[in-house]
């Protein structure tokens, strides 16, 4: 059983204060503090007893002690050193939890994965609540560790979620979307008001969930490719596609090319980037290689 005053109010206030402890706003330090949504993001996890988890950020061991009677081991990453000893309290009945106080951000995930697969231990699922300050360049790195993973459950900012599902012609539809539904099925698991966290933050937040796909959905060649033309495509949203493409590789491939390529795979050169779906991007990623091998 996980430790239920760890979504106390008052028990967030005692340890807090006994360890004299200070939330940090630049951390995105706001704990949760209740139970009905650790629940929900403990079943999103659809978690068995072999289960490895890594956890991205400890806090107060909220989700880390929920974890621990349900799974063979948790590996939780914090970067805030100053917790340790509210942990080594908090986290005390379980014996089956590894922190490693480190920035997730510094940290080489592969490395990570490739030395606890060399131990026997097979990470498959992550779950964090995440800082809004590192949430898109570390949902990209995780997406990128695919072939370790079956799926990722975070709390998030709403904003966040909404980048992450939204879909051609939406006004949050950008790179992060694409990455995202490039490696997995990105889904809302629920909507979190903001007073189940202490201190509040100022915004809701979302739990989501990327099912991390065994295969991908599109083939795309040569995948630096793809992501250069969507990051061409979405670096001045207003501008043609045809602009933003020929500005982009204009010392790889001359603009008579690429309109040439366009008309070839029945893409409008006056289209805007945002308005291609995931399937276009691969069509034409796959014909400009096809046109620069030649």
């Amino acid at each position: 059983m996980n430790n239920p005053k760890l979504t106390s109010f008052q028990e967030v206030i005692r340890l807090l204060t006994k360890y004299n402890f200070k939330c940090k706003k630049r951390l995105g330090q706001n704990f949760l503090i209740d139970q009905n949504i650790l629940q929900i993001i403990i079943n999103s996890l659809k978690l068995n007893k072999e289960d490895c988890i890594l956890e991205i950020g400890t806090g107060m061991g909220t989700l880390t002690s929920a974890l621990s009677p349900l799974v063979r081991q948790v590996i939780s990453i914090e970067k805030d050193k100053k917790l340790d000893p509210l942990l080594k309290e908090s986290l005390s009945p379980y014996n089956n939890i590894e922190i490693i106080f480190e920035d997730i951000m510094d940290v080489n995930l592969i490395n990570f994965f490739e030395k606890n697969r060399k131990k026997g231990i097979k990470i498959e699922k992550i779950v964090g609540n995440l800082p809004y300050y590192i949430s898109l360049p570390l949902i990209r790195q995780i997406l990128e560790l695919n072939k370790y993973l079956k799926f990722a459950v975070f709390l998030v900012q709403k904003e966040v979620g909404e980048r992450l599902m939204a879909k051609a012609g939406d006004k949050n539809y950008g790179i992060i979307s694409l990455i995202a539904q490039y490696y997995s099925q990105p889904q809302k698991v629920h909507t979190v008001s903001s007073t189940v966290f202490y201190p509040q933050p100022k915004v809701n937040s979302m739990i989501i969930r990327l099912d991390i796909y065994e295969k991908l959905p599109v083939q795309v060649g040569n995948k630096k490719l793809f992501l250069n033309i969507i990051r061409a495509s979405f670096q001045q949203r207003r501008k043609r596609l045809i602009n933003s493409l020929s500005n982009y590789f204009q010392r790889e491939i001359a603009k008579p090319a690429i309109e040439s390529i366009l008309n070839e795979i029945g893409i409008d050169k006056n289209r805007r980037g945002e308005t291609l779906s995931i399937k276009e991007f691969a069509k034409l990623s796959k014909a400009m290689e096809e046109k620069l091998c030649k």
